[in-house]
């Protein structure tokens, strides 16, 4: 709108596009503008100021569409000052004005922003304002919640058109005659083709919540690479954890990486909710270890102290069967209770003594799942299509 001005005759397609073009033009020229008549069939606005004589008029022509509008009066002559705090600089506005900024800096805090119009006419927007703007552009470019649910299937039939191979599975109950979402399940051929051929034969599951709108809650399958990085291999966005929701990630998971023995594949876990159960059910005699970190976060619930925790990460860490006896002795000579708790513990399932050696990995920590948790964080908030 930068240079633009009204001439007499000038044609808009609709009386939409003419108000847009009036809001235009006035906040470009840093002045305000109020509607004498502003309807589906005409429009007459002046200029706001006092004793300015700017003004015009516009109505629908006589044409066969009966909504291109006309400007048939005009009188483009101003006498009045610019406005500091123009009110038509409305949220809405800004956030399309500044659309493309707010996608390359989707977290941009108020100072940034000052600092970007720190000499133009938008310094003096306030903070409420900027943050009703940075709403409305996330919006904008997350798109709807409702919106992208009602074409998540059209998105799954276009991940499977452009991922040939992959598995993408999508659960709805019908619900008095509309379908409602439960589940979406997605395994990209080359994460899966990826972990198959080159990544240990060991699986960390996690599940961390949604905080959008609808919340819910994400389950992820994570493999390790031979440069000990976190490799992800399916993930699940489900209405709740459960024993349900996770055997019926599972089973989609156990049926993508079927070339592969169960047996041969050891699952690790933080003991989620349901996640024990449907382990033990889809995969059946395979190696199962627990988060050694969320061991000991239950174990000091009923005996806190650092020596302890010394001593538990200490047997954790043996690497014999005769060091973890002697590390256990350490533990029972300082509290009967401690090591009643940990003996009750199947060794194989915490300590690196007694885990197999076939995954060529003996990590003891979860920290595959809180990797990849934390590098999707600014993803948790999004709509479903955006967040997928």
């Amino acid at each position: 709108m930068q240079n633009f001005q009204f001439v007499l005759g000038m044609e808009f397609a609709t009386v939409t596009i003419l108000r847009n073009a009036i809001r235009e033009y006035f906040i470009e020229g840093d002045q305000e503008y109020v509607f004498i008549a502003n309807d589906s069939n005409r429009v007459r606005v002046k200029c706001k100021g006092a004793n300015c004589e700017w003004m015009l008029f516009a109505s629908i022509v006589n044409k066969i569409d009966g909504k291109t509008m006309r400007v048939k009066t005009l009188v483009d002559k101003h006498s009045y000052g610019i406005v500091l705090d123009n009110k038509k600089l409305t949220s809405t506005w800004l956030a399309k004005h500044f659309l493309e900024q707010f996608r390359l800096n989707p977290s941009m805090e108020y100072n940034a922003f000052r600092e970007i119009t720190a000499k133009t006419k938008y310094s003096r927007v306030s903070s409420w304002k900027f943050y009703r703007a940075k709403t409305k552009a996330r919006k904008m470019l997350d798109g709807f919640v409702k919106e992208q649910y009602a074409i998540l299937d059209d998105y799954c039939k276009r991940l499977l058109a452009t991922n040939p191979g992959s598995t993408v599975k999508l659960k709805t109950d019908l619900v008095n005659g509309r379908r409602q979402f439960q589940r979406i399940y997605i395994c990209l051929k080359a994460c899966r083709d990826g972990w198959l051929g080159g990544c240990r034969p060991l699986i960390g599951h996690d599940g961390c919540f949604l905080k959008g709108y609808c919340r819910g809650i994400l389950l992820a399958a994570v493999g390790i690479d031979g440069n000990n990085s976190m490799f992800p291999i399916a993930y699940c966005v489900a209405k709740k954890e459960n024993t349900e929701v996770w055997t019926w990630f599972l089973e989609l998971l156990k049926a993508d990486i079927g070339s592969l023995s169960p047996t041969k594949v050891t699952m690790m876990s933080d003991r989620q909710k349901g996640l024990e159960n449907a382990v033990g059910a889809i995969f059946s005699g395979c190696e199962v270890r627990y988060c050694v970190r969320h061991l000991h976060a239950n174990f000091k619930k009923e005996y806190p102290g650092l020596l302890l925790k010394q001593l538990l990460w200490a047997a954790a860490n043996t690497t014999t069967q005769a060091e973890f006896a002697r590390a256990m002795q350490e533990v029972k000579d300082v509290s009967d209770g401690a090591y009643n708790w940990l003996a009750g513990k199947n060794p194989t399932e915490w300590t690196k003594s007694h885990i197999s050696e076939y995954p060529k990995c003996d990590i003891l920590v979860n920290n595959l799942c809180e990797s990849f948790n934390a590098a999707i964080l600014d993803a948790r908030d999004k709509p479903i299509i955006t967040l997928l």
